[in-house]
Formats: structure tokens, sequence, C-alpha cells
């Protein structure tokens, strides 16, 4: 794999796909209680998802290129090194953009299912990227990138998913359920990001939760999440047939047990425990995503899945 091409595939952040992942799944699971499920916009529902959050992690890229040529934030003085920064840059720009029209075409063939809402929903995500990398000051480089990703992994993703399955039900507490948990757990995800990328953030100057509080105060913002979801499992204002209720209490208690953990380490030194707790914090998330992957293939007549029927 030449240099570019390990350029473009690092900054699409293939680790990150899992939170949108999430986002469909919790957005799916909340369409079961809620009626049903069907394949083929859930299908067309996940493409959109990952396909634009890997132009937006690209953009990001770009963005954090961007400015560290434009502000000689790394102490680049060397020319050479700063125009192949500069065209790196805008390759990963084009390729970003080429990566979001695919994302619109998707999500314009879910249009036939929720008609203008659809385009309503896409004029909103529209609006909240833009404002998150590209506005005046991108809230990508501010300590409220964590809120974003609340916003639109949470309830933007998850309604959208589970309006598009089922457009004219009124039944809003699943939706609003689901929302929290997974906006949450992709919140805590971002937060470990961030936490990995720590010392080099700090150095180009990017102010994030964790640049700008220190780990010390973001350990507390990420075992509250944590105790959130894990009442909300415990409680299961939601329940959903197909899962025993001590299920949620399982996870509950295994995400409670490991985000101790982090929060007991996170005050640490970011070079020696900020790997680990990348990999718990997305392992926690995968486990969530298991369990609802298995609550909608149960959805599917115990996993025969008759494609023909379904569309």
């Amino acid at each position: 794999m030449n240099s570019l091409t390990r350029t473009l595939v690092r900054n699409s952040h293939p680790h990150s796909l899992i939170l949108s992942l999430g986002a469909v799944m919790a957005g799916l699971t909340a369409s079961v209680i809620r009626g049903g499920i069907t394949f083929f916009p859930a299908l067309m529902t996940l493409m959109f998802a990952i396909l634009l959050q890997i132009s937006g992690n690209l953009y990001h890229g770009f963005i954090d290129l961007r400015f560290s040529v434009g502000d000689n934030i790394s102490g680049m003085d060397d020319r050479n090194s700063r125009s192949n920064i500069a065209s790196r840059a805008g390759l990963m720009k084009i390729v970003a953009n080429a990566v979001a029209i695919l994302a619109l075409t998707t999500g314009l063939a879910l249009f036939s299912f929720v008609g203008w809402l659809g385009v309503a929903y896409l004029a909103i995500i529209i609006i909240v990227l833009y404002i998150y990398f590209a506005g005046p000051r991108p809230i990508v480089r501010t300590k409220w990138s964590i809120l974003v990703t609340f916003i639109l992994f949470g309830p933007i993703a998850v309604s959208g998913t589970a309006i598009v399955q089922i457009p004219d039900s009124n039944e809003w507490l699943p939706i609003v359920v689901y929302s929290v948990i997974n906006g949450l757990m992709a919140a805590n995800a971002h937060i470990a990001i961030q936490y990995l990328r720590y010392k080099e953030d700090l150095t180009n100057g990017v102010e994030t939760l964790v640049t700008s509080k220190g780990g010390f105060f973001t350990r507390f913002v990420y075992l509250g999440n944590a105790i959130i979801v894990s009442a909300i499992l415990i409680v299961r204002p939601c329940a959903v047939e197909y899962v025993s209720s001590w299920v949620g209490v399982a996870v509950a208690v295994v995400l409670l047990i490991s985000s101790v953990w982090v929060f007991s380490h996170m005050h640490r030194d970011p070079e020696k425990v900020s790997r680990l707790i990348r990999s718990i914090t997305l392992d926690q998330y995968i486990l969530l995503i298991v369990i609802l992957l298995c609550i909608n293939l149960y959805a599917f007549d115990d996993f025969q899945l008759n494609f023909i029927r379904l569309i």
C-alpha cells in the first residue's frame, strides 16, 4: 500500500465506522418495537450511513491538514513538505466529496419510503455537517464536537432509520430511548479516540474536550454517559419480546465494570493506556451492536430472510 493510499485509508478511520453500524442497529431495534422492519430500506440506510461517515472522516482529515499547512502548526517550514501536505489535503477533499455524492445518491433512494420527510432529514444532516466541519469555526476543532457526535449518531441517525421503516407510527418512546443509548455510546467512543490522539491534537493546537479540560474532567463525562446507558438497559422501558430482561442487566454490568476501569485510568499518561481505553470502549460498543443485531435478525422470522416478501 503506497503512502497516498495509506493516508486515505487512515483518514477514513475504518474502526470508527462501527458508530454508523450502531446507529442503524439502534434505529432498527426501535422499529422492531414500533411494528417491524423491512430489509431493503434497512440495507439502503446502512449504506447511506457508512458512506456519509467515510466522507465526513475524510473531510475531517482534510480540515486537519488544511489548518496544519495554513497555520504552520506542526512547524513544517520546509516548502516541499508544505506543498506535499497541501496536495494531499486537496486530494482528500476531492475523495471526500466523491464519497459524499455516493452517500447522497443512496439517501435519495430512500425518498420513495419517506417522501419529503427524507429530503428534510437530508437537509438537516447537511446543515449539521457544514457547521461541524466547515463553518466559520468548525465545531470539530472545539470541545463541543462530542455534543455533535451525540446528536448525529443519536437523535438524527436513530430517528431517521426508524422513520424510514415506519413513517406513520406515533410511537416515539423507542426512538427516544435508543437515541440516548446510541448517542451516549458514540460520544464515549469519540472521547476514547480523542484521548488516543491527545498528544497529536495538543501539538497541533486542536481543541477537543480532552485537550481543553484534561483527562481528569473528561473521565467524569465518560463515566456519566456509561451510567445513564446502564440504567436504561436495566430499566428497559421499551421491552423487546425477543430478548429476556437479564440480557440488558448483563450488558449493563459489563458496561459499568469496564467503564469504571476506564474512569480509573483516564487521568494517567495517555501514551500508556490510550490504546487500551479505545479498545475497551469500542468493544463495549460492539457488544451492544451484537445484541441489537440479534434482535433485528430474530425479527426476520427466525433468520428466514425471504427477500421478495421483505422488499
